[in-house]
């Protein structure tokens, strides 16, 4: 189980993003979370989920960025 700062905690309750989306976001983007978050690219949104997966438990079946859904592939 992966375990996420405060910081990283606190960014992602605000905006009801799960916390691998949160510290992908932090992690590929430091500096620019906050426009990242809100007005992702293309190519940032495929790296920053990408990354979130690679945190996540295998258990865990979807992950959120704010009113988004991002499903794990079969």
């Amino acid at each position: 189980m992966t375990h996420f700062s405060n910081e990283i905690r606190s960014f992602a309750d605000s905006r009801e993003t799960s916390y691998e989306i949160a510290q992908a976001i932090f992690d590929l983007f430091p500096g620019n979370e906050e426009n990242v978050w809100e007005e992702p690219s293309d190519a940032q949104r495929t790296a920053i989920v990408s990354a979130a997966w690679e945190m996540a438990d295998a258990d865990e079946d979807s992950l959120i960025w704010g009113c988004e859904k991002f499903s794990r592939d079969a």
